[in-house]
């Protein structure tokens, strides 16, 4: 599943705000922020990061970890629940005449007995039934605020 939205800055300034894992908080209406693991600096592939979350009642923390981290083109990671993987983030970037286009997907990796056990409680966790709905409106939400943020110069 996936979302995607024009944004009137350059790729690399897009990409650079997204890989900032510790910001997306400001965007997204369930991700509060995250901190990076170990060593400081930008996110490239093999960093982990703990990512803070709240949707309705409880917060809960998941441990990720970037897969694809190519400046102005693609940062993606994998994110896990419990020591099971539940799913797979991409940010694509796109260079156009006015800007870049962003893509944020989504992608389900709750899978087996353990991820199918973990389905059936996250309700539970995290406040969210249906997350497959959830995910592409706060997708949307999350990409109209990171556009608009970074238009502004924020």
């Amino acid at each position: 599943m996936s979302e995607s939205i024009v944004i009137r800055v350059p790729p690399e300034a897009a990409y650079a705000a997204v890989s900032d894992v510790a910001r997306m908080g400001e965007w997204s209406p369930e991700c509060r922020g995250a901190w990076i693991i170990g060593r400081g600096g930008p996110a490239r592939t093999g960093t982990r990061f703990v990512g803070r979350n709240r949707a309705r009642w409880l917060p809960w923390p998941t441990l990720c970890r970037v897969v694809a981290a190519e400046p102005g083109r693609v940062f993606s990671f994998h994110v896990s629940f419990l020591g099971i993987r539940v799913a797979g983030w991409t940010y694509r970037f796109s260079p156009l005449p006015e800007g870049c286009e962003v893509r944020e997907e989504w992608r389900d990796h709750r899978a087996g007995p353990l991820g199918m056990a973990l389905t059936a409680v996250t309700p539970l966790v995290t406040g969210v039934g249906r997350r497959r709905a959830r995910n592409r409106a706060t997708m949307r939400t999350t990409l109209v605020a990171l556009r608009d943020a970074l238009e502004s110069g924020r």
